[in-house]
This record gives structure tokens, sequence and C-alpha cells, in this order.
């Protein structure tokens, strides 16, 4: 396992270990992050299946009429009435927060449906055909919605589990190996200085015995002159 090319010394051991915990600290929020990603990606990919399948039903229907118009009236006929439909809708694009993530919020204003072509050259299947394509414009939006934000959901989740990779695989695996061989270092060291502490003190009492504990070299008493 690869270190960390650090001097051994208590200061450097003491920083590491605090490096340490701030990175499993930040290895738990992650993985908290990405459990919460995850959670929001289904409930939104679950509620735009539902919605994707009313879209489909809903255009399903305005093709089905549209072909009935292109058979009754022609193609010409239907491309020209087609040129005159305004639906007039507005659409109100708004951005919320999940996670730093943006995810927008879409909503589309449709007026009452009216037929912007004339009666002359249309009937019921070209009428048919408007206002099958204006009821499935309602959701076509919030399929929108669904999918942009679960497309930005995704993106960021590929992110977040890269961290993860990053902090669990490598960064967090370098700074026990790094903190394990410090701290075995010091422990030698501590051994070695204790060994050299306990030689020094055995040449001292060999040179000097009152140097020994407990044992006190004899002083010579002073004399007293009497008078």
């Amino acid at each position: 396992m690869e270190h960390i090319q650090v001097p051994a010394t208590k200061s450097n051991l003491i920083h590491l270990k605090e490096e340490l915990a701030f990175a499993q600290e930040g290895l738990e929020l992650l993985d908290q992050k990405k459990e919460i990603l995850i959670n929001r990606i289904g409930l939104l990919a679950s509620k735009a299946d539902q919605v994707r399948k009313e879209v489909n039903q809903r255009l399903l229907r305005a093709y089905t009429f549209l072909r009935e118009a292109l058979l009754e009236y022609g193609e010409s006929s239907v491309q020209a009435a087609g040129l005159g439909v305004r639906s007039g809708e507005s659409v109100v694009l708004r951005e919320r927060s999940l996670m730093g993530v943006l995810l927008p919020l879409v909503r589309i204003d449709l007026p009452p449906h009216k037929p912007g072509y004339g009666l002359y050259g249309t009937g019921k299947s070209m009428d048919a055909t408007s206002e099958s394509v204006h009821r499935a414009m309602e959701v076509v939006a919030e399929l929108a919605e669904l999918e942009v934000g679960i497309e930005r959901l995704m993106a960021e989740l590929k992110k977040t589990l890269k961290r993860i990779n990053a902090l669990a695989h490598i960064y967090v695996p370098t700074y026990l190996a790094t903190i394990k061989a410090m701290e075995e270092t010091l422990e030698e060291k501590e051994r070695e200085a204790l060994f050299q502490l306990k030689h020094v003190r055995k040449k001292s009492r060999e040179i000097w015995p009152g140097t020994i504990k407990g044992y006190r070299n004899p002083q010579p008493e002073k004399e007293t002159h009497r008078q």
C-alpha cells in the first residue's frame, strides 16, 4: 500500500489522524447522499413511466384521428388546417435544489381548446386530432420535467460514486497505512530511546556508584574547632 511521504513525528501523526477522521466523515456523508439520490431517481423513474404511458396513449389517439383526417380530406388540407392551429400555451420554468442538484419545475398553462381553422375543408376528424394533441400537451410538460430531473440526478450520482470509490479505495486506505507505519516507526524510536537511556544509566552506575538509587557516598565530616 502506498504511503504519504511525511516525516514520522507525533505532530504529523496527530495531523494525519485528523485528516483521516475528516475523510471518513466525508465518506459517510457521500454514502448518505448516494442513498438519497438513488431513492429519488427510483421515485421519479416510476412516476415517469406512468406519465409516459399517458402521453403515449394520448398521442396514439391523436395519430388515429390524424390518419382518419388524411384519408378523408387529404394531406394538403390537413397541413393547411395545421398551420392555423394556435394553442396559445404558456410555459413557466422554475428550479429547486436537491442535494445540490437543480431539478426543473415545468408548468404549462393551456387555454380552452379552440380550433384555429375555418369550417371549409375540415370536419370532425380534424377537430378530434387538434383536441387530442391539445390534451397530450398537458402531460408532455410533466414528462419533460421528470426526464430532465432523472438525467441530472443520474449525472450527480455518477460523480458521487466516483468520489466514494476514491475515498474508500485510495485515500482512506492510504491514510490508514501511513498512520500504521508512522505509529510503528515512533514506537521503534521510543524503544531505542528507552534502551539507550537504560544503557547510559548502567554505564553511569559503573563509573559513579553513588548515582545508584538509594546509595549515597559518605561525605567527610567537617571539623569543628572549639575556641
